[in-house]
């Protein structure tokens, strides 16, 4: 009896990864697998919320979330630059503005406007002693993780919660609260869909 041929069969790489390895060589933007995995797996249309930013993608969806080390060594620089008695003001104010203009690709902060490199100086300072900052993509009110031991989780940004503030060194800085899994998010929305017809998703 003759022998069948085996054709080899290439296997179809989902248009998805092939996207997400675009981001990575583009932009240096590493999508969690979670976050892979969960969006593939629910099949979403391109334009869907929590998928078409993914497409779309410019750094301006970035922020980054300060933690209170951080914050304590930018500070006690500043005051060694500008003496123990400056203005924060100033400082406040490029902070504020320095986490809208993160590039993932040079790994720093930059602005057309705005003077980062004290900022940057710390940053690379802090990174090169093992920390690191919450580097997030920005989903409005809510901000996908894209490092740290929360990868993978949105963490919740609401816009007027004093609760979400904190204050190290006479800086304010915003945190996230109430983190969940992509994955579970939309599962959640999926699982109101089928109870209510009308719901939004």
């Amino acid at each position: 009896m003759a022998k069948k041929e085996v054709k080899n069969v290439t296997p179809v790489i989902h248009s998805f990864i092939k996207q997400c390895q675009f981001l990575k060589e583009e932009f240096r933007l590493v999508i969690p697998q979670s976050s892979i995995d969960c969006l593939i797996r629910f099949n979403l249309p391109v334009d869907h919320y929590y998928y078409s930013l993914f497409w779309h993608f410019d750094n301006d969806f970035l922020e980054v979330f300060y933690n209170e080390k951080f914050i304590q060594g930018i500070v006690d620089r500043y005051q060694k630059v500008y003496g123990a008695d400056a203005d924060l003001k100033n400082l406040q104010d490029q902070l504020d503005e320095a986490k809208f203009e993160f590039s993932l690709r040079n790994d720093s902060f930059h602005s057309n406007t705005m003077d980062f490199d004290l900022i940057d100086q710390c940053y690379a300072e802090f990174k090169a002693s093992g920390e690191e900052l919450m580097i997030t993509l920005n989903f409005d009110y809510e901000n996908l993780i894209l490092n740290t031991e929360l990868k993978g989780y949105v963490g919740q940004n609401y816009p007027s919660f004093n609760g979400l503030y904190k204050t190290t060194a006479g800086i304010q800085y915003k945190q996230l609260e109430d983190f969940k899994l992509l994955e579970d998010i939309i599962q959640n929305l999926l699982d109101n869909k089928e109870k209510n017809k009308n719901f939004p998703f």
